[in-house]
C-alpha cells in the first residue's frame, strides 16, 4: 500500500523499513571503520558499485562486463582486507541485540539478589553470635569521603567475609563496611554522628552514625545490636529497629531501585 508519492514515485511502508534499516547498517559499519585507511578503501569500492550502475542503466555492455569482472573478484578481496574490520563490525553489533540486553539485565538482577542473600545470611550470624555490625550500602549519592576514612577494599560480598570483619577479634571490626553494588568498598569506615535530641537513650554510637549517614546521604543503613541482637534499619533519617529478615531483604531491594 502507498503511503505518499514523491512527484511519479509511490513510498511504501516497505521502502522506508528498507532504507532506515540500510542506513543504519551503513552508519555502523563507518563507526566501526571511522578513522582507519580501510574507510577510504571501502570508498573506493563503493564509487566503483555506483559507476558499475550507471553503466547499467546506461546499457554500456563492454565497460559492464570488465565491472563485473572486478566486482566479482573485489567482494573476495573486500572480505579478505577487511577481516579484522568485519569482525569487530559484527562484535559490536551483537552487543547491542535485545537478547545481548536481556542477558545483561538478567546477570545484572541475579549479582544483586546473590547480593541481598549473602548480607542476610551475614547478619543471622552475626545475630546469633551476639556480634555487633554498621554496614551502609550506598545509594546513588557519593559517599567517596566516607570511603576514605577507612581502609578500602576490592571484595564480593561474601556472608563468611562479613561475618568475619565484624568479629572483636578482627582487627577491622569497628566503624562501618560500606558496600556498593555488589562490593565490600571499604571497612573501619567512620560515619557522622546524628545529633538529633529525640533518639532513644539507650542507642549507642552504631544507631546515631547509621542515622548520621542516613541524613547526609540516600545510603541504606543496616545495624546489628550486640546487647539487644537486634536488626535496625537507617535511611532517609528515621531509624526503624527490631526488623526481620524479610524487611531487611524487602528494604535492600527497594533500595537498589531507587525507591
Amino acid at each position: 500500500m502507498d503511503l505518499f508519492k514523491v512527484g511519479f514515485v509511490a513510498v511504501r511502508l516497505v521502502d522506508i523499513i528498507d532504507v532506515s534499516l540500510a542506513t543504519l547498517l551503513f552508519f555502523k559499519l563507518y563507526q566501526s571503520l571511522r578513522g582507519q585507511i580501510s574507510l577510504r578503501i571501502l570508498g573506493l569500492v563503493l564509487g566503483v558499485f555506483a559507476l558499475w550502475k550507471i553503466v547499467q542503466l546506461l546499457e554500456f555492455r563492454l565497460i559492464k562486463t570488465i565491472l563485473d569482472e572486478f566486482l566479482g573478484l573485489g567482494a573476495i578481496a573486500v572480505v579478505v582486507l577487511f577481516a579484522p574490520e568485519i569482525r569487530t563490525f559484527l562484535r559490536r553489533m551483537s552487543k547491542n541485540t535485545l537478547l545481548d540486553r536481556l542477558l545483561r539485565s538478567a546477570q545484572t538482577q541475579s549479582a544483586e539478589e546473590g547480593t541481598i542473600q549473602e548480607l542476610v545470611e551475614a547478619l543471622k550470624s552475626i545475630r546469633a553470635t551476639g556480634t555487633g555490625a554498621l554496614i551502609a550500602i550506598k545509594g546513588k549519592d557519593p559517599i567517596l569521603d566516607i570511603v576514605e576514612t577507612g581502609d578500602e577494599l576490592d571484595a564480593n560480598v561474601s556472608s563468611r567475609l562479613i561475618y568475619t570483619i565484624f568479629q572483636k577479634e578482627s582487627p577491622l571490626h569497628d566503624g562501618a563496611m560500606i558496600v556498593e553494588g555488589n562490593k565490600i568498598r571499604a571497612v573501619r569506615a567512620i560515619l557522622p554522628i546524628s545529633k538529633r535530641s529525640n533518639l532513644e537513650a539507650e542507642l549507642g554510637l552504631r544507631h546515631r552514625s547509621a542515622v548520621g549517614l542516613s541524613e547526609v546521604s540516600d545510603a541504606l543503613v543496616i545495624v546489628a545490636s550486640e546487647e539487644r541482637r537486634e536488626i535496625s534499619l537507617a535511611r532517609r533519617g528515621e531509624l526503624q529497629r527490631g526488623v526481620d529478615y524479610q524487611e531487611v531483604e524487602a528494604a535492600i531491594r527497594r533500595h537498589q531501585k531507587g525507591e
